[in-house]
């Protein structure tokens, strides 16, 4: 028997049992999408559950259900805080349907099976949630908020960094809707750029990422935003110590569309530039960011909609400095702005109860630019020394996505995605260089085609099958990778799962960062000659379970991770600015492990809710050129990492929360000893005299102090004299006043710098120091909101108001 007889048998067969599940007697498929009725907001989670059957599915994060049952039949719809419903179907013609839950207060109306079903290596979040945790700004931050998280770690005290597994922070893939955002902090990594207020729910996907997510090694951060409502106008607008924020939405002219724009401007620019002029009249310093997000969704019918997103967000860092001497002035300038831009089109089309096809279009950039100038003006301007640094990555993106259900027990996503990338890695300009470099431009072009089968094999087991071919080519370098994902989950119990995963994924783009630093240096680089592309694979084993009616759930996980081809930064090196050679300045092929288990235990809804995780984990790393190519302890290892979180709801006003953290202190290399140096370039004299350096040790041999520290916040919602509804915040960052060290050095005194006595023979004895950063910081926040569409709001009409105001009428 030859292969292709093999074949055909095997098609055959598969063909039989598709024709066996579509042809099963009164079988019908039932799909559609689940909502708000009052404001058309789609419901992520939703429950949707056969009366009297076993069997089940809940929404996806479009909203979208699919669901096969055998007629007569009648289902349950149900999302906490609304109104479930029941919906009877006798005809055993697939339907697709929409469905509207009425909002309503009472939770006893809601069964608690509507909450969404844990899943291993999966966390959802909703911004409910995010806005109950104290936070330094004392406004939410997406990514410090998931910091709580087991497995999950920041870069340093007041980062939103995300460490993940192991990972460094440009591991991680941040989807804004299904479009890759390739820069996601402000301020050096002290806030996220995603706007609160307009999230729907997040994913974060710690392993066993399916096949549809690829191109990065630790996590998947998938964001939904959120609808505008249909309702009516509507809308917020945000005050806090840091920034000011506002959020508008409402129905269009356009039958069944919406829109949502949201924006945000610190307020820390003009008050630094008065600040440091007054108390230093030779210099000016300001900082601030803004990000505007916009989004247009318009559902002509119940099989179509289009989403239309653009998001603009920049960084900027000034310093001016006017020194004046006699008849001339000393101009110095100098500028450092970063950010993002993106735009996107989304079509989703549901082409019968048993397929659903969606295609994105995108374009995205992250780009970098450093401009300094040094000028002598008397009577006129006499430019002395100028200089132009930029890196840029753009990216040019289609997807295209099909869910098809084969059988009832067998369904299938399949798509494909291709990228046209642009690099700029090091563009500079020198005004005192005669011959100008000619900046190195390196395209790329990314493509990838992926398949997800998810089987119920038998009735306690079900098993998602994924596989991912990834192409990638730049001139002179080409490369393709198999990525195989596989998921087993076992039933123990109906709330009690095992499951099992394995991962391997590439990722072509890495990124070089400097830690701590305000002035962003980050630059991303693809993988060409000399620099391969990164591996990881991850092997997860967990438990996930529930209990008491779905009031408690816990999870418990263990992994083993390994990292290949790494790159970073070569030892003495921040930075690739101005060196045309830069890729001199980096290494490659490098390697990491990371080892760890997690635990979490949460309370999901009550009076009181709320959570404890804790976290143990190994992680390494080995380069060829770094610590004379010996294995090291990552940079960011933290052993035990835990977190408490309590939340308790007073009353309809007033609410409380309390956060506690703690971590093991970050490894550093401690110093031996000093030693005295001879000079490479001889002094003014001509004679050649010594210098003193420190002798290190085993790089990350030693550790700092551990870090903890206590967040306390409080809610008041009230309304304001017109009727509106306001939400005051009031937070404690640090409650007992920690000073957990950001960092240590040596000196001979207390200043951050190495002194070095002029007079080599006085000995000055040496002491290790720390710098700390965040004492105890209260903020506070208001906000306020206006919707048009309230009818409990109760207004004056206008010539009561002119009155009351013109007479000071009580």
């Amino acid at each position: 028997m030859n292969k292709l007889t093999v074949l055909k048998g095997c098609l055959t067969g598969v063909m039989l049992l598709w024709a066996l599940g579509l042809c099963g007697q009164h079988q019908m498929r039932l799909s559609g999408f689940v909502m708000d009725k009052k404001t058309g907001e789609v419901l992520i989670g939703a429950n949707i559950s056969l009366i009297g059957e076993a069997g089940g599915t809940s929404t996806d994060n479009s909203g979208y259900f699919s669901l096969a049952a055998k007629v007569p039949c009648s289902i349950r719809i149900s999302f906490v805080g609304y109104q479930s419903s029941e919906l009877t179907f006798v005809s055993a013609k697939d339907t697709v349907v929409q469905v509207k839950l009425e909002p309503g207060r009472e939770l006893a109306s809601v069964e608690i099976k509507g909450l969404r079903t844990a899943l291993p290596n999966v966390t959802t979040l909703k911004i409910a949630e995010l806005q109950l945790l104290p936070s330094l700004s004392g406004k939410p931050d997406v990514l410090k908020s998931m910091q709580l998280l087991p497995g999950i770690q920041a870069q340093n005290e007041g980062s939103s960094l995300l460490l993940v597994r192991g990972g460094d922070p440009g591991q991680n893939l941040y989807l804004f809707d299904n479009i890759p955002v390739i820069y996601v902090n402000h301020l050096g990594g002290f806030m996220s750029v995603f706007n609160p207020d307009i999230i729907n729910s997040i994913d974060l996907y710690k392993g066993g990422f399916p096949a549809r997510f690829g191109g990065r090694l630790s996590s998947v951060v998938d964001i939904t935003q959120r609808e505008g409502d249909k309702a009516g106008l509507k809308g917020s607008l945000s005050i806090g110590i840091t920034d000011l924020s506002m959020c508008v939405e409402g129905p269009t002219k356009l039958r069944n569309s919406s829109f949502i724009f949201t924006a945000r401007k610190t307020l820390t620019d003009p008050l630094m530039a008065f600040g440091t002029s007054i108390a230093r009249s030779k210099f000016v310093i300001a900082y601030g960011f803004h990000d505007l997000n916009g989004k247009f969704t318009w559902k002509p019918d119940e099989r179509n909609s289009f989403h239309f997103n653009l998001y603009q967000g920049d960084d900027y860092l000034n310093y001016w400095s006017d020194q004046k001497s006699t008849g001339q002035t000393q101009n110095n300038r100098l500028k450092n702005i970063w950010g993002n831009w993106l735009t996107s089109g989304r079509w989703i089309h549901v082409v019968s109860p048993r397929v659903l096809f969606s295609n994105t279009l995108s374009y995205t950039r992250y780009r970098l630019d450093f401009f300094q100038s040094y000028a002598i003006t008397d009577t006129v301007r006499h430019p002395v020394f100028d200089q132009n640094y930029r890196s840029s990555v753009s990216d040019l993106s289609l997807r295209l996505n099909l869910k098809f259900q084969i059988m009832k027990s067998w369904s299938l996503e399949t798509g494909l995605q291709a990228s046209y990338l642009s690099h700029n890695p090091n563009s500079f300009y020198k005004s005192d260089l005669h011959v100008q470099p000619v900046p190195e431009l390196l395209r790329a072009f990314e493509s990838a085609l992926y398949a997800d089968n998810k089987i119920n094999i038998a009735e306690r087991l079900e098993a998602n099958l994924g596989l991912r071919m990834v192409g990638y080519s730049t001139p002179g370098f080409n490369s393709l990778s198999i990525e195989p994902r596989l998921h087993l989950s076992y039933k123990l119990s109906p709330k009690q799962y095992l499951d099992l995963s394995y991962q391997r994924v590439t990722q072509n783009e890495q990124l070089l960062f400097t830690p701590g630093s305000i002035m962003n240096s980050e630059i991303w680089v693809p993988a060409g000659s000399g620099i391969d592309p990164a591996v990881s694979e991850q092997f997860t084993l967990g438990w996930n379970g529930s209990f008491r009616n779905g009031m408690f759930t816990a999870e418990l996980s263990a992994y083993y991770k390994t990292l290949n081809s790494l790159t970073t930064y070569r030892e003495g090196y921040s930075s690739l600015m101005g060196d045309q050679e830069w890729r001199s300045k980096i290494v490659s092929g490098g390697t990491g492990t990371s080892t760890g288990v997690e635990f979490m235990l949460k309370k999901q809804y009550g009076a009181w809710t709320g959570f404890v995780s804790y976290a143990w984990s190994h992680t390494t790393r080995k380069y060829p050129q770094i610590n004379k190519g010996l294995e090291f302890v990552f940079d960011f290892d933290r052993p035990h990492t835990a977190s408490l979180n309590i939340s308790h709801q007073f009353n309809e006003k007033w609410s409380a929360n309390l956060v506690w953290v703690y971590q093991t202190g970050l490894p550093y290399t401690p110093v031996l000893g000093r030693q005295l140096v001879l000079k490479d370039v001889p002094d003014w004299d001509g004679t050649y005299g010594y210098y003193e350096v420190l002798v290190y040790g085993e790089r990350n041999s030693a550790r700092i102090r551990d870090y903890h520290r206590l967040d306390i916040g409080a809610t008041l919602n009230t309304m304001t004299k017109r009727g509106r509804k306001a939400t005051w915040t009031f937070s404690v960052y640090n409650l007992y006043n920690r000073h957990n060290p950001y960092y240590y050095y040596y000196n001979t005194s207390t200043n951050d710098y190495l002194e070095r006595a002029e007079n080599l023979t006085e000995f000055q004895p040496m002491n290790l120091y720390q710098m700390s950063f965040f004492p105890v910081i209260p903020s506070v926040s208001y906000k306020v909101y206006f919707d048009k569409s309230d009818p409990k709001r109760v207004r004056k009409p206008a010539n009561q108001r002119f009155k009351k105001w013109l007479y000071q009428e009580k």
